[in-house]
């Protein structure tokens, strides 16, 4: 099948000739979910290199052309981050350094999918001089287009519903997911959901008796640890989870990224708010330690690295009522970061505020610590920095950063090794282990290891765990909150706690049965600015960038 010019005759069909390759491969990409076929796109890509044309410059132009919206519509089938996700992420990925970006650029490189694509093509060589394989790349295209017509007159299958796990959380999630499973009512419950949340609060104390046994509590925000994460990596069961007096089980962080999970964090005293809203004016009767200052808490903030990465501190201060000065000490340098900045210590930060605790003799304080030991990049230090020649960084992409689950493990030492020292102290103490998202320590077929554009549930359902420290005669074994719940929950617990007057016996005042019964469930669901994900009748929804909401095929 070739274009020849005879006696003065124009240019006739040819086929597709190696473009059959790309088209295969596309067609096996779309069949197994690893991109969205766009059907008109294909089309007049394939109308394009289907036109007969003469002259071979002609020929080459065209070819060209082919190439450049190719790749276009490539990229635009695939889950790769948009357009829109990249520039409003611009302001944290121009701090990325280059090692941490060529690292990363290797996780899209799946080598098995490059050895399939090898062997198509050398099957197209073996057999193009036999068989006439734009004809059957056509028909199969043409069974893709009408197939969704076909679909459409077919009946319907039921959906299948779930309800969501009770457990101790008796407030059952609102609203009810009872509609037909498609776009449309995936889309009206979600704006159903947000109308719901917004009017949420949570149940705090007006004020403190005088006789109320103080406490300190310590919300140890975690970046890049998800259940998921745990599982994988079979740290799960890691002796430091059981130390704990209450783990909620199903946790949904709401996000996949640090800076709006902390602001969901400290604007936990009410029901979730949108992406956008998030960022919006600010609402003092949601933010946490607004709340508690009111009961006479000081705050304090440390963290294990300068908070200068995104904008990460001041939008905290913007948004979510922290006015504590970092207490930024002098600690030893554990990691180097994604973004070349030191990473102290974990436990060299934790017994930092232990020590200035005591010292201070103050009663009753609200700290938030957050560590980054765990994020996606980190490496010993000594390594390749960010200024390093391009070739230094590329030898040194061999030694890839430090892994997740050797952190991890370090991580959790620590933790245990502060709560044992922390007890040994006598002061009484509710610490919260409050992960920001997860890591993404295992891909899909959507999104690479690592990758955390789409906030799916295997990232956003965070192990976070309570601990009272300085009480006696509490369970051996935590008990378990196993509804879906958010921020609004672990909000609940700290004004109940403070409610109860939960310090002032051995044991606690009332059973953590009783503490955490009728704890308010919120549906899962997480937004990372342009990227929405839910839960709706068992399965997994997203849209992006205000799209038509999709079914997850990861």
């Amino acid at each position: 099948m070739q274009t020849r010019i005879e006696n003065g005759a124009g240019p006739r069909f040819t086929g597709l000739g190696v473009w059959n390759v790309y088209f295969i491969i596309a067609f096996a990409l779309a069949a197994f979910g690893y991109i969205e076929l766009n059907l008109l796109g294909n089309a007049l890509l394939m109308a394009w290199l289907l036109l007969p044309v003469g002259p071979k410059w002609l020929r080459i132009l065209r070819g060209t052309l082919g190439v450049a919206a190719a790749a276009v519509l490539l990229y635009s089938e695939s889950w790769l981050p948009g357009v829109d996700s990249i520039l409003a992420n611009k302001g944290g990925i121009a701090g990325f350094s280059l090692l941490y970006m060529a690292e990363f650029a290797l996780d899209f490189i799946n080598v098995k999918m490059v050895g399939w694509g090898l062997l198509v093509f050398l099957g197209y060589f073996l057999v193009r001089r036999y068989v006439r394989v734009t004809f059957f790349t056509i028909v199969y295209f043409l069974g893709a287009v009408t197939m969704p017509w076909v679909q459409s007159i077919l009946p319907e299958r039921a959906p299948v519903v779930t309800a969501d796990a009770g457990g101790q959380t008796n407030e059952a999630a609102a609203p009810a997911k009872t509609g037909k499973a498609d776009a449309k009512a995936v889309g009206e419950w979600y704006d159903a959901f947000l109308a719901y949340e917004h009017d949420r609060r949570a149940r705090f104390p007006n004020g403190l008796s005088e006789k109320d046994t103080p406490f300190d509590i310590l919300l140890l925000s975690i970046c890049s640890v998800s259940n998921d994460d745990l599982a994988v990596s079979q740290l799960d069961q890691h002796p430091l989870f059981k130390e704990f007096n209450i783990r909620f089980d199903s946790f949904n962080a709401a996000t996949a990224y640090s800076g709006p999970a902390l602001l969901r964090l400290l604007n936990g005293a009410c029901g979730q708010p949108s992406h956008s809203e998030l960022y919006g004016e600010r609402r003092p009767e949601c933010e946490i330690m607004t709340r508690l200052g009111t009961l006479g808490y000081s705050q304090r903030l440390l963290m294990d690295h300068s908070g200068e990465y995104d904008n990460f501190l001041q939008s905290m201060r913007d948004k979510a009522g922290v006015t504590a000065t970092l207490d930024n000490a002098k600690y030893p340098t554990r990691y180097m970061g994604f973004d070349d900045e030191e990473i102290a210590d974990s436990l060299a930060v934790l017994r930092h505020w232990q020590r200035t605790q005591v010292k201070s003799k103050a009663g009753r304080t609200a700290t938030l610590i957050n560590f980054i030991a765990l994020h996606d990049g980190n490496r010993l230090p000594g390594g390749v920095g960010m200024n390093a020649r391009p070739l230094a960084i590329l030898l040194a992409v061999r030694g890839r950063a430090e892994p997740f689950k050797p952190r991890a493990q370090e991580m959790f030492d620590n933790i245990r090794t502060f709560l044992r020292e922390l007890e040994r102290s006598g002061r009484k103490t509710m610490v919260v282990i409050v992960p920001e998202h997860g890591a993404a320590v295992r891909g899909d077929k959507i999104q690479v290891p690592r990758l955390r554009d789409i906030p799916t549930m295997r990232i956003s359902r965070v192990p976070v765990m309570v601990k009272f420290v300085g009480l006696k005669g509490m369970p051996n074994e935590p008990i378990h909150v196993t509804g879906n719940t958010s921020y609004l929950a672990l909000t609940s617990l700290i004004g109940k706690t403070l409610e109860t007057d939960y310090f002032s016996k051995d044991g606690g005042t009332v059973p953590l049965e009783q503490l955490v019964h009728d704890l308010p469930q919120t549906n899962p669901v997480s937004e990372n600015g342009t990227v929405q994900t839910l839960e709706y009748q068992g399965r997994e929804y997203f849209r992006q960038n205000g799209g038509e909401w999709k079914p997850y095929g990861g």
